[in-house]
């Protein structure tokens, strides 16, 4: 049987409830107790719990035997269970009601868990003899492999369901940390609270030179479960920026302006990421986390970025990783972050962690990233500003997500929206999903305007559907000095090609279920017109790559599906008849 060392556990409890505030005074808190320093009782002998067993018809859980053979029960402890576990006390739960409701609320298909957990209220043994509502339940019919079975904590009348614990012992464990969340204080203080605050200071300075990151937030966790303060809030900071998320969801964000050096960091990279370029931002934030200074001892790190709505995005779970594992705020560590690990779809870091290696347009065909039809105009030398007036149907507006753009332009007078930005060295993008369907015969082709004085590019994808008869699309045009030079449209299984279009652009070859008909007309104005084609994936991508390596072009991916960029209203791309 394994060996459980009850005692010193306990005897720490014991001694942390009588040195809490007022003990002596309470009337729960007879002399001997405090005396004796001790809320436990005499020791059950091996006689008395093998009667037990023999009374029940069952071999007791071995976390549970061991402790009744240290004492037989526990005195109220801090807890909302006042006496438990005793010899006699002991009795099998009567909670044939409580089954038949949790059965009966069972769906068809129900897990294991949720069987075991619904048939255990008819099986339970009760451990709490006297208790405020709340008890204390060990479940035979869920057993491990040491014999252990599980322990619930069942605050009847709360509406919550009971929480599950792998043992009796690991249940204690629960309640010891419940009953120093309960008396939490600046009066409070005893030899656990002290160790655990000693513990939470070493932490927060090796979180500050970098040190093991997930060790400490381990020491946080288990501050907090016993409610020391600052403990919860480092392990918040720990947990956003590990997440990639703000502390509290993200509710009311708020420019991010620290004090320091590090604030000139900041204000720089929030300009480069107001415009897409995030590599460049998170480039300027990595190499001045070592100028960050916390504000006084309450801060570990400068998790105040994740609620930056221009910031935010650029740090990914991978940079928070990075962010922690960096010495800063005068903090001496073992070194930097390794940086390595997957960026947002797929991309890599590179060995020093700073910027991620560009993957073009191709992530564009992952349709679990990006499961929108989607539309954009690339042009070259011309600043995001230029692009947004030359594409542009009015002033520029305020900074947005996909989703506030799709508002705009589905709301009431709504009109097509882009997002404006850096797409890549020499060329800004005007990024847009697909409202109106594609007309080849009708297209007012926004790269034409964009391309006075220089070239651009423009892209049209639809991904159709091929059981509901919508072919897919795949438009491509360069244009220069407002006019368009060469490019095609692939719509179903045909292709509309004009121009002498580079080879390794050639449409034939990138989608080779498409063909240029014999006699080729205006899309939707012939009689048969394409086959209702979906777009296949594989093609898109092939056709996004050949572009990518054509132009050396590449949206930011980071800013589009989680960031917020500048944003503009334009025309139809569509003209009416």
């Amino acid at each position: 049987m394994k060996i459980y060392n009850w005692r010193p556990f306990l005897e720490r409890w014991s001694a942390d409830w009588i040195d809490s505030p007022g003990a002596e005074g309470r009337e729960d808190t007879a002399e001997e107790i405090v005396r004796a320093r001790w809320l436990g009782f005499a020791p059950a002998d091996g006689e008395r719990i093998a009667a037990l067993e023999e009374r029940l018809g069952v071999e007791l859980p071995p976390s549970y035997r061991s402790f009744l053979a240290v004492t037989d029960g526990w005195r109220p402890a801090g807890t909302a269970v006042g006496s438990l576990g005793t010899v006699d006390g002991v009795h099998w739960y009567k909670g044939a009601e409580l089954q038949e409701s949790y059965e009966s609320a069972l769906d068809e298909e129900p897990s294991d868990d949720e069987v075991v957990r619904a048939g255990m209220w008819g099986r339970a043994l009760q451990l709490s003899v006297v208790s405020d509502a709340t008890d204390l339940l060990l479940d035979p019919g869920d057993v491990d492999a040491d014999g252990e079975w599980a322990a619930y904590l069942h605050r009847a009348g709360s509406g919550e369901l009971p929480v599950r614990y792998a043992s009796f012992l690991d249940l204690m464990q629960a309640l010891f940390r419940e009953f120093h969340r309960r008396n939490a204080g600046p009066e409070f203080v005893n030899a656990t609270t002290r160790e655990l605050d000693a513990a939470v200071e070493e932490a927060r300075v090796a979180c500050l030179a970098g040190d093991d990151i997930d060790a400490q937030l381990d020491v946080f966790e288990d501050a907090a479960e016993h409610g020391r303060p600052g403990a919860g809030g480092f392990r918040h900071e720990l947990t956003a920026l590990l997440d990639g998320r703000p502390v509290g969801g993200g509710g009311g964000l708020l420019p991010y302006e620290p004090d320091g050096p590090f604030r000139r960091a900041v204000d720089t990279a929030r300009e480069q990421a107001r415009w897409g370029d995030t590599d460049a931002a998170w480039r300027t934030l990595a190499t001045a986390l070592g100028t960050w200074e916390p504000y006084g001892t309450e801060r570990i790190a400068p998790v105040g970025l994740l609620a930056d709505p221009i910031l935010g995005p650029v740090i990914t779970p991978a940079r928070g990783r990075y962010v922690l594992e960096t010495p800063r705020g005068g903090g001496q560590g073992r070194g930097q972050g390794s940086g390595e690990g997957d960026g947002l779809g797929g991309g890599r870091w590179d060995a020093a962690g700073l910027v991620s290696r560009e993957i073009g347009l191709t992530w564009l065909a992952d349709h679990a990233e990006q499961a929108d039809d989607y539309r954009f105009v690339l042009v070259r030398d011309v600043s995001p500003e230029e692009v947004a007036a030359r594409v542009g149907d009015g002033p520029l507006l305020p900074s947005s997500d996909e989703a506030e753009v799709q508002g705009r332009s589905l709301g009431a007078g709504g009109r097509p929206v882009v997002r404006v930005g850096s797409a890549g060295e020499g060329w800004s993008f005007a990024y847009g999903t697909v409202l109106e369907p594609f007309r080849s015969g009708r297209l007012d082709d926004p790269g034409e305007r964009a391309s006075r004085g220089t070239e651009a590019v423009t892209i049209w994808v639809e991904r159709g559907d091929t059981s509901a008869g919508r072919p897919g699309v795949f438009y491509f045009s360069r244009a220069e000095d407002g006019e368009r030079v060469y490019g095609f449209a692939v719509r179903g299984d045909e292709i509309e090609e004009w121009g002498e279009v580079p080879e390794a652009l050639d449409p034939e070859e990138l989608f080779p279920g498409a063909e240029v008909p014999e006699e080729s007309g205006e899309y939707g104005e012939s009689e048969e017109g394409p086959a209702p084609v979906a777009l296949d994936v594989d093609d898109e991508y092939e056709a996004l790559d050949a572009i990518t390596g054509t132009f050396g072009v590449a949206l930011p991916q980071l800013a589009l599906r989680r960031g917020r960029l500048p944003a503009v209203a334009t025309g139809p791309w569509i003209a009416a008849r």
